[in-house]
């Protein structure tokens, strides 16, 4: 399999994928080392993404095989999705990152705190919204429901039992429900009983855990998910937060003693969540990507006021991450991640000069710094190339490395520094604890232990502030001074041992990393034109009077898309054949498309027909622009084309009809922004689009139309409510000579007609009725039914004439947010309009639509 390293992107993450066939490495090894563990970050991506190779080898089988013969990769890609469920691609990949190192996430803490915490609090949700999760509560994802029960099922019936289970259900046997009659197959019980029997083995388990007891200091909701992580203690005994919930975007947040919250201001756009707060001053990175190339991505530094919520950005085009502010507000210590996975701890002014720079290391990888009381440290969590993690303490005078706590096979992170004792978050055996290191000591304690983790502890006036994980969000709790356990820790076992079921582990060698010699290979520059094309999938469609056939292309760089077709059109009897192209390895991306029609058929009179052919083309430049930055998400795509059409007669008509051909001009301007959107919200808080389109012919004929389209989105009066205001302009040309295709928006439920000049705006109001999390047969499940009340307002000028013509139209519509199959998300509807104007050829007064989402079949 082809394998592109992304080196530039600031996203932790990987794929495998059909259609085409490759894998994509995101090389930026992630902060938050609870989360995907400590071990290497390109042997985790090996060991999770090459079982998905595997696994797309395996189910190209059956009728499985049929489908990649019929479609190509895509046939296959859709007969393993329909057969094979998601969360085994992805449980089964992550039980293999487990069982073939000395980590994975099947040896994390952090991986189980969503089932383990609905099982303490007795949260029993269904298999449904398990697979389809809720825009009210907690699920975990499919990730993590597939790790246990692919572990379950090699833990009870043997290494080899998915491995049958999927062979005959990528085969499709049975041909309904493959997946569920395979696991009865081999298992002896139903796929139904199967799950209940993993769930109660687990549930066990957990139910034995024990922890200290939590007094909470945020509340829990019944109806939405609120997270409030990385407390910090203030001096005047507040806490600084970052609060994010299910109906709030994220906020640094202000919680007084009494529990009033103040907001600060909004979070920038990041991929990691993490800040950190110092004298009156929070410091965070920002996500910033490159203006026109997609995979190269910064993180800046931005300093923001806790008493006014001002912020300033203070680095360019950097590469920085989990920053911390010293104490005196002069000095930003962070981590500096180069293109060429080296990691560095790096200090700046609050101008963005440099001040320290560590040496860099081979495979270590600094995370979540913190300045030393006194400002002339930094105490950092460390991880090496063997996935070892450490405290370590960085003297900024000397450059001097000391590890305070030895490297070993456990997760360390989010310290923060009270005098001589640093207090940090460790995983321990099973769960995330809060850990403090005593440097006048040289002592390590384990201060408070809980099932589903404690992170980022933090001392106020004696009491432990830390955040816990729960079914209802991340909480804040504090636990007394005479509650902290400041177990001193002497011993060095094994942080990480295999949890739940040691049995399925020791089925697979977890020494498999330690024991791959070095070698060398040789390199060479990768041709760009290698695999231009690239025809990975093709469709036959018919869709009454047309059949067609479609073949898809597209590199392994992504730079080129091709698409080549063929269609048959039965009432005509013609045959059209076309390309389009486009390419994307220039700043500029042009594009050319090209089809011929063969032997059209018009009907000239009741004895006569005549024959034609129709070709079109055109040839332009794109420029796709990624202005996001801050709060918000940009987006600027400039688009220009010439276009052709020529049309010849065959036969007869040369001597009846002229020939016709003509180019024209179309030029288009999109933009999008938005700031970021919250689960519940139904569209975004604030957001703004906007269409100019421009067309004109520029030869021969006189034609031309100008289109501008424009939306507004506002917050409604429920934090889930949402307004989208819009309005739309029309001009075009009354020489009558040509007329281009009518886009105009016409307000809803009324046949749309061409005018010369035409003006709508139009109010909407969208707003959720109710979440049934209910679902039939694993065919569809309903998330969410909302409804939108609306008022469309359009008027048509008639120049010639001097008359206008309006179309009032007042409705709602009711919208279906679902998932089908336990994994497609599809939203469908249906519109009652109320037209308040009547004209000749107009439907009646009361209009009734299905809405149908417009890639529902691509």
């Amino acid at each position: 399999i082809n394998v592109v390293l992304q080196n530039q992107s600031t996203v932790s993450n990987a794929y495998v994928g059909l259609g085409p066939y490759r894998s994509e490495f995101y090389l930026m090894p992630p902060q938050n080392s609870f989360e995907l563990g400590a071990i290497n970050w390109t042997d985790l991506l090996s060991l999770h993404e090459y079982r998905h190779v595997q696994q797309y080898s395996n189910f190209n089988v059956g009728l499985s095989k049929v489908f990649s013969v019929l479609f190509g990769q895509e046939g296959q890609a859709f007969a393993n999705g329909a057969s094979v469920p998601d969360w085994f691609f992805e449980g089964d990949a992550v039980f293999n990152e487990t069982a073939l190192s000395t980590q994975g996430r099947g040896r994390i803490p952090d991986f189980f705190n969503g089932y383990q915490s609905l099982s303490k609090q007795g949260k029993k949700y269904s298999y449904a919204k398990l697979r389809n999760g809720s825009y009210r509560h907690f699920v975990p994802n499919h990730y993590e429901l597939g790790y246990l029960l692919i572990a379950y099922g090699r833990e009870k019936y043997g290494s080899d039992f998915w491995r049958k289970v999927t062979q005959d259900a990528a085969s499709f046997k049975p041909l309904v429900y493959p997946l569920q009659g395979a696991v009865k197959k081999y298992s002896g019980i139903s796929y139904r009983q199967f799950v209940n029997d993993a769930f109660a083995f687990y549930n066990q388990k957990w139910q034995q855990a024990q922890g200290v007891s939590l007094d909470y200091i945020t509340p829990a909701h019944k109806n939405y998910r609120e997270d409030y992580k990385y407390p910090y203690a203030t001096e005047n005994g507040d806490l600084i937060v970052l609060k994010t919930s299910y109906r709030k975007i994220p906020s640094i947040y202000r919680v007084k003693p009494n529990g009033d919250e103040t907001k600060i201001g909004t979070r920038d756009i990041a991929n990691d969540d993490y800040f950190s707060y110092n004298s009156g001053k929070i410091a965070f990175s920002s996500f910033k990507p490159d203006a026109r190339w997609g995979y190269r991505e910064y993180s800046n530094i931005t300093i923001m006021d806790a008493a006014t919520g001002s912020r300033q950005t203070i680095t360019s085009k950097e590469r920085l991450f989990s920053p911390d502010i010293a104490h005196n507000g002069q000095k930003i210590a962070a981590v500096e991640m180069k293109t060429n996975q080296v990691s560095m701890l790096v200090v700046i002014d609050p101008d963005g000069n440099n001040l320290f720079r560590s040496l860099a290391k081979r495979g270590v990888v600094y995370t979540h710094p913190k300045f030393s009381t006194t400002d002339t440290s930094i105490y950092t969590a460390v991880r090496n190339e063997d996935g070892h993690m450490s405290l370590l303490k960085v003297d900024l005078a000397s450059g001097r490395e000391t590890n305070l706590v030895p490297f070993a096979n456990r997760i360390i992170g989010f310290p923060t520094v009270h005098g001589d004792t640093i207090i940090f978050s460790s995983s321990y055996k099973g769960s995330d604890e809060v850990w403090a290191f005593v440097e006048s000591k040289n002592s390590l304690y384990r201060l408070a232990v809980n099932p589903t983790g404690l992170y980022q502890g933090t001392l106020q006036n004696g009491q432990l502030i830390t955040s816990n994980f729960t079914a209802d969000g991340y909480r804040l709790a504090r636990i007394a001074p005479d509650a902290l356990l400041w177990q001193k820790i002497t011993e060095k076992e094994n942080a990480l041992p295999d949890l739940y079921v040691p049995g399925a582990l020791k089925q697979e060698n977890n020494a498999t990393l330690t024991s791959i010699p070095f070698r060398d290979f040789p390199v060479s520059k990768y041709r760009k034109s290698t695999g231009l094309f690239n025809f990975h999938s093709w469709r036959p469609n018919y869709e009454q009077p047309e059949l067609s056939f479609t073949l898809y292309g597209q590199n392994i760089l992504n730079t080129l898309q091709t698409e080549l077709y063929y269609v048959y059109n039965e009432n005509e009897q013609s045959s059209r054949v076309g390309a389009n192209l486009i390419y994307g390895g220039w700043y500029l991306q042009p594009f050319v498309g090209l089809n011929n029609t063969f032997n059209r058929v018009i009907r000239y009179n009741a004895d006569t027909t005549l024959t034609y052919n129709d070709l079109t083309a055109n040839a332009g430049l794109r420029l796709p622009l990624n202005l996001s930055g801050g709060r918000q998400y940009r987006f600027l795509t400039l688009q220009s084309s010439l276009n052709t059409r020529q049309i010849r007669g065959t036969g007869f008509r040369k001597n009846l009809v002229n020939d016709l051909d003509f180019n024209s001009l179309e030029a288009r301007i999109n933009y999008t922004g938005q700031v970021q959107k919250a689960v519940q919200h139904i569209y975004p808080h604030f957001a703004q689009t906007l269409s100019l389109q421009y067309r004109t012919i520029i030869n021969k004929y006189t034609a031309n139309q100008f289109l501008a389209n424009g939306s507004l989105y506002l917050p409604g009066v429920h934090p889930s409510h949402s307004i989208v205001l819009n309005a739309a302009y029309q001009k075009q040309d009354t020489m009558r000579q040509y007329t281009f295709s009518n886009n105009f928006p016409f307000s809803r439920g009324y046949n749309a007609y061409t005018f010369a000049e035409t003006f709508k705006v139009g109010a909407n109001y969208h707003f959720p009725l109710l979440y049934p999390e209910i679902g039939f047969a694993n065919i569809v499940y309903f998330n969410r039914i909302r409804a939108n009340t609306f008022y469309d307002y359009t008027v048509g000028k008639d120049p010639r004439t001097g008359r206008s013509f309006p179309f009032n139209t007042v409705g709602g519509e009711m919208y279906f947010d679902t998932r089908w199959w336990n994994q497609q998300p599809v939203t469908f509807g249906i519109r009652y309009s109320r037209l308040l104007e009547r004209y000749n050829g107009q439907p009646g007064q009361n209009q009734w639509e299905f809405i149908l989402p417009i890639n529902l079949f691509d």
